[in-house]
């Protein structure tokens, strides 16, 4: 089990199960960029699904009520990706990039 820091507070992280990626799948492709509206909602909800599962209070409407910088949402649902083998976990060591969900990319 891991841990995601957003907004000051810790939670535990675990992989998403199959049921949990069935429903978030779509919500990665729609958080590409944070540059609009769906996106964060998109972001939301994938955090919604990964942290719910072990903290049982966090809703959509908990999340849009934290304060947090756009940057800390990429990295939390950049985690999920990484710790639900979404994308590979490259260490940089062999001159591979760091991979990511698509949320961190930037809009034009």
């Amino acid at each position: 089990m891991n841990l995601l820091k957003i907004a000051g507070r810790e939670f535990s992280l675990r992989p998403l199960t199959l049921g949990q990626l069935r429903t978030v799948l779509p919500a990665f492709s729609r958080a590409a960029g944070l540059a609009k509206e769906e996106a964060i909602d998109a972001a939301i909800d994938i955090l919604v699904s990964a942290l719910s599962r072990d903290t049982p209070d966090i809703t959509r409407a908990v999340l849009l009520d934290t304060e947090m910088l756009p940057a800390e949402l990429i990295m939390a649902v950049d985690t999920v990706a990484r710790l639900s083998g979404l994308v590979p976990q490259g260490d940089g060591a062999t001159g591979e990039a760091n991979a990511s969900a698509g949320a961190s990319s930037t809009a034009s």
